[in-house]
């Protein structure tokens, strides 16, 4: 069955509201935290980009969040209102899957930045490859799909 994106959006929807009840609750944020990232995958068509190094490969590469989930998913969760258009500008700016090699995710890793952005990153005047573009990292995009 191919969903329209407005049940995409509900569907969403759904996992931020019961997310907020689990955060209210005192609940462990891995608990909630996988509810939204069901939702989210239904949007990796939105924002994809592909790594230079990674262009050419069937094998040994990744599909990694640009912006960290746990960034998004703080983004998505306080929304107010919880519009569709909030949430749809929320995914259309941070929300990004990028085919990056592993060698690059290691690169991510090593230089701290696995799960979080650079220092100074503020979401607003900053580049959301920011990760990618850091000096220790390197990692070049090649192109939006």
């Amino acid at each position: 069955m191919v969903r329209t994106i407005e049940q995409k959006l509900e569907c969403l929807r759904k996992a931020i509201l019961s997310s907020k009840k689990h955060i209210l609750a005192g609940d462990p944020r891995r608990i909630y935290s996988q509810y939204i990232r069901y939702a989210l995958n239904e949007f990796d068509y939105l924002n994809l980009c592909t790594s230079s190094e990674a262009k050419d490969l069937k094998q040994n590469f990744i599909h990694e969040h640009v912006i960290p989930h746990a960034i998004v998913m703080a983004k998505l969760l306080e929304l107010d209102p919880l519009t569709d258009e909030n949430m749809m500008a929320i995914l259309n700016k941070f929300y990004y899957i990028c085919k990056i090699t592993k060698e690059e995710d290691k690169r991510l890793s090593a230089a701290g930045f696995k799960q979080k952005m650079p220092p100074g990153w503020d979401g607003e005047s900053c580049s959301v490859f920011a990760r990618y573009e850091h000096a220790k990292v390197g990692i070049s995009i090649l192109k939006s799909q």
